[in-house]
């Protein structure tokens, strides 16, 4: 929807999405570092971004990305200093995680050393092939995956390092994890916490911060 500029680049109320996205990562206080990874023509963006953001955060490194979303992540989790202990993977279109929800998703990691935010279906889901229904899934079972997603730094290496070695592919990092047999706590999501990937998420965000952006509302 970006016209060839990628979406993360897009404006929401005067400044990229992105930038509402890292300042809602610096409203947590463990966080030590933040890596941008951005697509490589769009590095110095994201330097003009890092320089309009408020003081006081911590401090904002810039990492070329790759060619799929998985390659990008791994970038940057090869550039992590080597007392990093903790990973935490956010979306840079996510703009609106609370530091409620961060800090839950940051709890849950202590109890398997990996967690993810996800709020529970609300509606039938089906399984589709072919444009026709294969299978109605239990829908008890079915949780929605966002980000934040917070990793023991071993595991999530180990686990990106498995995927290059098996080329895995996935849509998020956890998916990794769970398959060298890491368990994944799940912390309830928000349903606020939307990932702006269409023109109607656009119009949605902006409705949402004319709103006052209010306490996002958490699936349990």
């Amino acid at each position: 929807m970006g016209g060839g500029r990628p979406k993360q680049f897009l404006e929401l109320f005067g400044k990229p999405i992105l930038a509402h996205s890292i300042e809602a990562l610096s409203q947590v206080p463990f966080l030590s570092a933040i890596f941008m990874v951005v697509p490589e023509d769009f590095i110095e963006s994201a330097r003009s971004i890092a320089l309009e953001l408020t003081p006081g955060g911590p401090p904002i490194n810039i990492v070329a990305g790759g060619a799929e979303r998985q390659d990008s992540v791994y970038n940057g989790i090869k550039c992590l200093p080597p007392e990093c202990g903790w990973v935490m993977i956010h979306d840079g279109v996510r703009p609106f995680a609370s530091a409620e929800l961060i800090s839950s998703i940051h709890d849950g990691a202590k109890k398997t050393g990996a967690s993810i935010a996800a709020v529970c279906a609300t509606d039938t889901v089906k399984r589709v092939r072919d444009g026709a229904v294969r299978e109605t899934l239990v829908r008890d079972e079915i949780w929605l995956v966002q980000t934040p997603q917070v990793f023991r730094k071993d595991i999530i290496l180990a686990a990106y390092q498995e995927a290059i070695r098996l080329g895995w592919s996935g849509t998020d990092d956890a998916s990794f994890v769970e398959r060298i047999g890491v368990p994944v706590t799940i912390v309830p999501g928000e349903k606020t916490n939307i990932k702006v990937t269409t023109p109607d998420d656009l119009e949605w965000a902006k409705y949402f911060l004319s709103r006052g952006a209010g306490e996002g509302a958490r699936c349990g």
